[in-house]
């Protein structure tokens, strides 16, 4: 497996990926899972990258799609759950420590937090296919006293969708001996994603005003 050792972010810039590559060659599931992990966990992977590179480490190693689905989705949960214990346990105060550096970070936990108790726990289910709103939507929903159950819940269903895409397109381009030729593109499947979501919540939006406009 050979995939760029670099990652283009759409800013600009690249993202060394080049450390886990090197992991999910060398330890398999184990090298899978914990990528996945710290990607969940808020480290500064790109899951659009992460994730089919562990389908092309899993076709390369043979390992069975299912498992891996099942690994990742484990991984994603767990990565997931500390950052929703970091906001549950630690409240604002902690979350003001750690962001106390880095404004724009508050700002956009507020918005995601605003975001989450306006949608309910189904927003826990949409933005782990959103950008920028899938990094902070554990933390939201831990400060916001979602209950850790409806919490799990609905991120498996997120994570499950996410996950089983991405991982299916590293694992059949890999096949298919295609990976190098649209690695620089994975970025734009989140771009697409959540273009797609914020015009669906703009429409719902669109309505509801209408109806309690009628309703006056």
């Amino acid at each position: 497996m050979t995939p760029p050792p670099a990652y283009r972010l759409p800013g600009g810039g690249f993202l060394d990926l080049a450390w886990a590559t090197a992991a999910l060659e060398q330890y398999g599931l184990v090298g899978i899972f914990a990528v996945v992990a710290l990607e969940y966990a808020c480290f500064p992977l790109p899951s659009e990258a992460v994730l089919p590179l562990s389908g092309m480490a899993a076709a390369a190693a043979g390992l069975p799609l299912p498992l891996v689905v099942f690994v990742t989705v484990l991984a994603g949960l767990v990565g997931s759950t500390v950052c929703y214990l970091l906001g549950a346990l630690g409240g604002r105060p902690l979350m003001e420590k750690l962001l106390k550096r880095f404004p724009r970070a508050l700002s956009t936990l507020d918005r995601t937090s605003d975001w989450q108790r306006s949608m309910g726990g189904l927003s826990v289910m949409l933005a782990r296919v959103i950008p920028v709103f899938r990094t902070w939507i554990s933390f939201a929903a831990g400060l916001g006293g979602q209950p850790l159950g409806a919490f799990l819940l609905y991120s498996s269903m997120g994570i499950i969708v996410w996950n089983t895409l991405l991982l299916l397109s590293g694992y059949y381009l890999f096949m298919a001996g295609l990976m190098a030729q649209v690695q620089q593109y994975l970025w734009l499947v989140p771009i697409a994603v959540t273009g797609t979501t914020v015009a669906v919540t703009f429409i719902k939006r669109r309505k509801r005003a209408k109806g309690e406009a009628a309703a006056l």
